[in-house]
């Protein structure tokens, strides 16, 4: 696990079919290493009308 205080840390115990999704305006993100021989699908979705604080 990171330095990060537990209070603000999630990490997500991956299963089939799970989506995940943060506002990147405010929130820092971070991942371990994966194992680069498994599949990896990523999207972006933006909304219109998002605006920073």
């Amino acid at each position: 696990m990171s330095k990060h205080l537990p209070k603000f840390y999630y990490q997500h115990k991956w299963s089939i079919g799970d989506i995940v999704y943060w506002n990147n305006q405010a929130t820092l993100h971070y991942r371990q290493a994966f194992d680069p021989n498994e599949r990896r699908v990523l999207k972006r979705v933006s909304l219109a009308g998002s605006r920073p604080f």
